[in-house]
């Protein structure tokens, strides 16, 4: 069965969140999955606009300093491909490479609404089973 959940015009793209690694920290327990998840679009939201800000100011080791940040949370909640989003841009904050980084901020914004739509859908059919 092909899943629509999040998903971008692609058919066959995959979903942003592996909502399976997130429950698997917390099993039986949905009210700290959604605590979870929700935090983590929060800090990374912020983090997001914070990447702006040092965008605007030229700030290219301090974008490389917020995508190491971002990075490990994404990974702990199974947003995998977001995490390797944030480790490029880490990379590119290291290696000087202010086009990588510009890419990069283009889509690390986009991907992290994919996340919060798909884990806003994932904690709806939470509450439906809860119920």
């Amino acid at each position: 069965m092909i899943r629509d959940v999040g998903k971008g015009s692609l058919p066959d793209e995959p979903l942003p969140v592996d909502i399976a690694i997130l429950q698997q920290m917390f099993p039986n327990n949905t009210a700290l999955v959604r605590k979870f998840g929700l935090k983590f679009i929060e800090v990374a939201t912020d983090t997001v606009a914070e990447m702006r800000a040092a965008q605007a100011d030229k700030a290219l080791p301090e974008l490389g300093r917020l995508g190491h940040k971002l990075k490990s949370s994404a990974r702990t909640i199974g947003a995998l491909g977001f995490a390797d989003l944030c480790e490029d841009l880490e990379r590119a904050g290291i290696n000087n490479n202010w086009s990588d980084a510009e890419s990069l901020l283009v889509v690390i914004p986009a991907v992290l609404e994919q996340i919060a739509r798909q884990l806003e859908k994932e904690f709806v059919q939470m509450d439906s089973q809860d119920h």
